[in-house]
This record gives C-alpha cells, sequence and structure tokens, in this order.
C-alpha cells in the first residue's frame, strides 16, 4: 500500500491528522526554511553556472518553486514524481519547469544530465531493496562535478510503520563516498506546538543537538562508480 503523503509528499501514516503537516503551521514553516536555506547553498555552484537541476520525488513542487524564486531559470529545473496528480500540481506551481513522471529506480534522463539532484524525504518511503538502486540513478544523472543532496529522517517515528531510516551502508554501496552529514530540523511534533513563540524559541530549540530529528546527507560525483554486488 503506498502510504499518504502530505502536500509536498512527506510520508504519513494513516492514522495521522493532514493538517500536522500544514505548511501554514509557523514550526512546519520555520523547519521548510531551514532546510530550504541549506538546500540553497548546496545548490550555488549549480544555480551560478545555470546547470539543470533535478528534484526527485518531486510532490507537488515547494523546492522547484523555492529555487525559481532564488532566481535559477526556469527552463534549468527538473521534477520527477511518481503520483500523476501532484506531476499536474508541480506543473501548475512552477510553470515552465519539466515535471515528469517516472521512477526513482529508472530515471528518464541521460547519464550527467544535472549540477544538483535532491531526494527529500523520499528513500525512507521506498521499499528497502529499492534504496540503493535509487540512490545509484541519482548518482548515474549527476555531471562529474555535480552534487546530490538527501534530507531523511534520523530517528524513527514510532507512529509510522510504513517508512524505514536511510542506511550508511545503502550510502556506501551506490557510491556516495566521501560525503557530508549534519544534522538539522527540530522535532516536528515539538516545533509545531510552539505557536506564537515560534520566531524566538524554534532557532533556539533547533540548535540543541539531541531535538534534531532528520539529517542531511551530501555528496559531489567525481568519478563513475559500480555498486557492490
Amino acid at each position: 500500500m503506498t502510504p499518504m503523503r502530505d502536500e509536498d509528499g512527506h510520508a504519513e501514516p494513516p492514522t495521522s491528522p493532514r493538517r500536522a503537516w500544514s505548511a501554514a503551521n509557523p514550526g512546519n514553516a520555520a523547519a521548510r526554511r531551514e532546510l530550504a536555506g541549506m538546500l540553497l547553498d548546496a545548490a550555488d555552484d549549480a544555480l551560478a553556472s545555470g546547470d539543470p537541476v533535478l528534484d526527485i520525488g518531486c510532490g507537488t513542487g515547494w523546492w522547484l518553486e523555492t529555487l525559481a524564486r532564488a532566481g535559477a531559470p526556469t527552463t534549468a529545473l527538473h521534477g520527477l514524481e511518481r503520483d500523476p496528480e501532484r506531476v499536474a500540481a508541480a506543473t501548475r506551481r512552477v510553470p515552465g519547469a519539466s515535471i515528469r513522471a517516472g521512477d526513482a529506480q529508472a530515471l528518464p534522463y541521460p547519464d550527467g544530465t544535472f549540477g544538483f539532484a535532491t531526494l527529500i524525504v523520499v528513500l525512507s518511503s521506498l521499499p528497502r531493496g529499492a534504496v540503493v538502486g535509487a540512490l545509484c540513478e541519482a548518482r548515474r544523472v549527476l555531471a562529474p562535478g555535480g552534487n546530490i543532496a538527501i534530507y531523511e529522517p534520523r530517528v524513527p517515528n514510532p507512529l509510522n510503520g510504513t517508512t524505514h531510516l536511510l542506511r550508511r551502508s545503502d550510502l556506501d554501496r551506490a557510491g556516495l563516498v566521501p560525503r557530508d552529514e549534519r544534522t538539522l530540523t527540530l522535532a516536528p511534533p515539538l516545533g509545531r506546538r510552539l505557536g506564537p513563540l515560534t520566531a524566538v524559541l524554534h532557532p533556539a530549540l533547533s540548535r540543541i543537538g539531541p531535538l534534531r530529528s532528520h539529517r542531511l546527507v551530501q555528496h559531489r560525483r567525481t568519478a563513475p562508480h559500480q555498486p557492490a554486488k
């Protein structure tokens, strides 16, 4: 069964209130701004050179819209999404971007196409056996010198049995070595309860390592790689 997803494609357990991930919640908005800032920094080289950018599992296109607002030409923006309704929504949201329906394990792009690629809360929702294939595909379509950013939970969610944590062994097998990792995102159950104090408390609490619920993995491609058997 395909898990329910919020407006940006995050997997949700069937029992969770969909309003929990509403972009209108101040805590969710603060977490998104933090993530977007780090992703924009990671995309800086590609944006400066005008290289194509790919968001794998783009959902309704919030990240592509963020790139467009940051000045990226929409003709350089590409998104891939399984759900046809989300493909249509992302196309409406970012006119001029190329949004395609497809599978993360079989990207419909030639080798070395993109200067930057993202996987935002995608891998933890794939079957375990599909993760390495999706990572290898993401790396395949990176141009030499291009980089990839992967945003995933770093702690399990006991309320959501449909997802799993990304394993470092999967990153190794897909050739994402060396890589940089950092933690971020104030745990959402806490962040979205801050209400009118969000502007003050969210940045402060986000600096406390044990309260960070996600990680951002970055890898820059330097040479072709064959995955381990």
